[in-house]
């Protein structure tokens, strides 16, 4: 192959994943955006410090644990792979016969899980938040009763799951994008129906509760299209024998162990607020929400839509475009990761106040929404590369190494979270909840670490010279974007939370633009250069 068409081919994948990735981006921003309004509905129709509330948010997370470790497992790193080869060897009906096998075992392996859920659901709730019932014996009846409405929805997820992973091997990316506004809105919709029928926040927790199932079947239903446009063809095959099947259940395996870790995240978090303060485990969600924000419009939509690259390029063992992709994304993700950062710590009592601050949601609520907020703001840089490097290891059908990393992340989080907490913010009276929140950031920034050292020992150097070069400028225009932000709030003679959050958020991205600009950072003049395109279409 020559230079000038390995440079078109190269060409030609940037444009893909940055087209992939721009569909993908507008349709996370929607949901994303649709997720935060839900959000805003609950804590204002349930507050942060109450029982409904604390309810709600214990019995939410076993059902989307459930669909997490089973059925993300499948999908985001051992189906998609295996799929896209069966259309590499020009195999359609292989493919589909896979398709169909693995929607099959999912559904029934969901099924069974969630079931046992349900029986067993008033002993699970006890074990993670005894302490706390005891103080509240009311809790526990409201819980369960959620948590088994709810678990009716990893059901639906784990065929809807199978579903958005075909589309997303197959290129299409619009609908299973918009699947989790109507997610979103499903929720949403539940929650009024319960809020108007009954007037009471228990009324309205089974109605978000209900609003879930809905969601979930509004998410499968509007991907329905996409397999007609595809030409998918479903049977009712169960097997475990096909080579393809086969195949997805040894990528799944270690991926699955990944994910229970990951979720374990979610349970110890779960656990130790079961000793803290009433409203702490829904404070803690409310801050972590505003965080996956910006992870879905940035971090999944540029992961989702490389990946098909990525696993492209795998198959050919093209490991030199490969780096490209992987230290392009990256160098992206920080450029627009540390300002996010940024508004996150400096505005973020206008941003609690604004968003959440009715209703239920008072004075007490913001303080520890907002205390959640500024420690798991630190992580965002380091979840926003986590979604791409995991995922190049999945590309390159390596389930297992993400798994170990993983592993690490979760000691270290567990451990540093249990040392913050009694060494460091209990001696000094700080919101004990903050320890939880640190301990989670500090130790993303771990399994970061040992990814890209891990990555580089299979596809080689990564461009780090380069990558450091342009992260020292970066975190140049980071801190002078703090400072101005600071000098500015400092002396702001304005009480408006509107005032302070436009103003704020004007002058720290004129900063921060301005310096990288300034310092030749090569991801300014790559937007200018998208934007000016975009003018000119227009025109």
């Amino acid at each position: 192959m020559s230079n000038l068409e390995t440079k078109t081919n190269q060409a030609q994948d940037r444009a893909q994943v940055l087209r992939a990735a721009g569909i993908v981006s507008a349709a996370l921003l929607l949901s994303r955006m649709v997720g935060l309004l839900r959000e805003m509905f609950i804590r204002s129709s349930l507050g942060v410090v109450t029982i409904e509330a604390t309810a709600f948010d214990i019995a939410k997370a076993f059902p989307e644990a459930i669909f997490m470790i089973i059925a993300g497992g499948a999908i985001g790193s051992a189906f998609i792979p295996t799929f896209a080869a069966y259309f590499t060897r020009d195999d359609e009906i292989g493919a589909w016969r896979l398709f169909s096998a693995i929607i099959n075992l999912i559904t029934i392996t969901v099924t069974l899980v969630a079931l046992v859920a349900m029986l067993f659901a008033q002993d699970i709730v006890l074990f993670f938040y005894g302490e706390k019932i005891a103080l509240y014996p009311e809790l526990l009846p409201i819980t369960v009763r959620l948590m088994r409405i709810m678990l009716i929805s990893p059901i639906i997820f784990g065929a809807s799951g199978v579903i958005m992973g075909a589309l997303n091997a197959r290129q299409h990316f619009l609908l299973p994008a918009l699947a989790p506004t109507v997610y979103n809105l499903g929720i949403i919709i539940g929650g009024l129906i319960g809020l108007q029928v009954g007037k009471t926040a228990f009324a309205t927790a089974v109605g978000l509760a209900i609003g879930t199932v809905i969601g979930a079947s509004g998410h499968l239903l509007i991907q329905l299209p996409a397999l007609r446009w595809k030409h998918a063809r479903y049977t009712a095959v169960f097997t475990l024998r096909d080579p393809g099947v086969i195949q997805v259940i040894k990528l799944m395996i270690p991926r699955v162990l990944g994910l229970s870790f990951n979720e374990i995240n979610t349970f110890i978090r779960l656990y130790l607020t079961g000793s803290m303060l009433l409203g702490s485990l829904p404070a803690l969600n409310a801050a972590f929400r505003l965080i996956i924000l910006p992870q879905g419009i940035i971090g999944q939509a540029l992961g989702i839509a490389a990946f098909p690259t990525l696993s492209t390029l795998a198959a050919k063992e093209n490991y030199a475009d490969m780096r490209i992709i992987v230290t392009d994304s990256l160098r992206l993700l920080l450029f627009l990761g540390l300002p996010v950062t940024v508004l996150l710590i400096m505005l973020r009592e206008p941003i609690i106040r604004l968003l959440f601050e009715r209703g239920l949601f008072g004075s007490e609520s913001t303080e520890l929404v907002v205390n959640a907020l500024y420690y798991f703001s630190f992580a965002l840089v380091g979840i926003l590369f986590l979604e791409v490097l995991a995922r190049s290891f999945y590309a390159l059908s390596d389930t297992f190494t993400p798994v170990l990393a993983g592993m690490m992340q979760v000691l270290m989080m567990t451990g540093l979270s249990l040392w913050l907490l009694n060494s460091v913010f209990a001696p000094r009276g700080w919101v004990e909840l903050g320890a939880l929140a640190l301990g989670y950031s500090i130790s993303n920034y771990l399994e970061v670490a040992v990814l890209l050292i891990l990555l580089r020992r299979k596809l080689g150097r990564l461009n780090g010279r380069e990558f450091v070069d342009a992260g020292w400028r970066m975190g140049v225009a980071a801190a002078l974007m703090v400072a101005a932000m600071g000098f500015l709030l400092g002396r702001l003679a304005v009480e408006a939370l509107w005032a302070q959050l436009i103003l704020g958020t004007a002058v720290g991205l004129l900063v921060y633009v301005g310096v990288c600009w300034l310092l030749r950072v090569k991801e300014v003049m790559l937007f200018w250069g998208y934007g000016r395109r975009l003018l000119l279409r227009s025109h």
